[in-house]
Parts: structure tokens; sequence; C-alpha cells
């Protein structure tokens, strides 16, 4: 956990009927386990000091209640310097619709808002996340990027080991990994094999998408 975002991370609870002590991580947390189940990447999310079998127990516990299959991966999950990290054209794509919703309009960099609360920043994610969805699909399994992939991809750019270009015909952000021998090229120009203006008008038209639910609709993380 960044020290620098160190402030309002998930506290564990003193009681033995809520696991968090602060009801806004509670109910986080009832969205965040319908988009992962790696228990490593949501003790990082939170940031929470919740012990780590309490915390597994609390996930399986609460995934069979929603009558969801409990399928909680082992091991710390994807790394942006995989081989086959965002390989096809078309989970570029989707990773620079991402990238564009997730920074707006000042992108990456020294520009870009700063991240200064764990909670905060787990809210982002989440509306991110579920606007992506909401606006390139009309069944959420049929998203291409996954939420882990999006927490992945957002720290590769952080770490600098995730490039974000600008194109020069139709000026969309897309990503690029530094360890690529390939050259990169704008997926968004790729995909629509448009002409400029309807390039930018297509992401501009998905960008101002609005999710059809609130970030915290259960439904909407179904």
């Amino acid at each position: 956990m960044s020290k620098d975002i160190a402030m309002g991370r998930a506290l564990a609870a003193r009681n033995r009927l809520n696991l968090f002590d602060d009801p806004r991580w509670e109910e986080r947390f009832e969205v965040l386990i319908r988009l992962t189940q790696r228990t490593q990447l949501i003790q990082s999310l939170t940031g929470t000091d919740v012990r780590p079998q309490r915390l597994k127990d609390a996930v399986d516990r609460r995934v069979a209640a929603m009558g969801r299959d409990i399928a909680r991966p082992r091991g710390i999950g994807q790394s942006y310097t995989a081989k086959g990290f965002l390989s096809k054209l078309v989970d570029k794509y989707d990773a620079a619709y991402l990238v564009n919703l997730h920074y707006g309009a000042n992108g990456p960099g020294a520009a870009s808002q700063a991240e200064t609360n764990l909670g905060a920043a787990l809210d982002k994610r989440i509306e991110v996340y579920l606007q992506y969805r909401s606006a390139l699909y009309e069944n959420p399994d049929d998203a291409r990027v996954s939420f882990e992939t999006y927490v992945v991809l957002i720290d590769g750019v952080r770490n600098r080991v995730v490039d974000v270009h600008t194109c020069q015909e139709c000026s969309s952000r897309f990503v690029w990994t530094l360890a690529s021998n390939v050259r990169p090229t704008c997926p968004v120009c790729a995909i629509h094999q448009q002409s400029i203006e309807s390039s930018r008008r297509k992401l501009a038209e998905l960008l101002g998408r609005k999710p059809a639910d609130n970030c915290y609709s259960l439904r909407a993380a179904s």
C-alpha cells in the first residue's frame, strides 16, 4: 500500500457482526467482491488491517449468500510486465476507453488529480469500471478487460511501466506496455477503421454515456 494514499483505509470492526468499523466500507466491500474475489487485491485496495483468514471467510460467506460461485483465485494475479498483458488490439481498445475515463481531460501525469484517500480511490475505480461495462457491453460478463486487469493497468501507468500515448490522428489516449517491441498503434483508429472525425465522435459518445445504475448498485455490479 502506497504511503501517500494510506488515509481512509478500511479498519477492522471490533464486533463480530461487521467486518469494518465504517459502514461505507461495508458497502464498498459488498460491491467489490462482485468484481473480484482475490483477497490479496482486496487487501491492497482497502488497506485493511482485517486478518487475512477472516477476510477470506467473509468473502466466501457473502459470495455464497449472493448465490454466486466461490472462485477465489490464488496469488497476486496479473502483472503489467507479463508478455500477454493487453496483447490483443481489442483489449487495448477497451483499455483506451478505461484510461480516458479514469483520467478525464487532464490525462495521467502531473496534471492528473492525485489519489490521497483509499476510499475515494476505490470509489473511482468501481465507478469507472461499472461505466465501462455499461457503455461497451449489453452483458457485463462479456467485458474483455476484467476489474483486476483494470486495476493493474492503472498501477502500471502510475509506475510508468505502461505508457500512455495520444493519437495524432483522432486525439484518443491509448496505452502501450514498455516491454512491447511493436510500434504503438492507436486501437481506436484501428478498430473503427473510419475517418478521424468518426473515431473522435465514437470515443466521445462512449465517454459521455452514464452507467445505468449508481456505482454502489449491487445489480449493476452483478
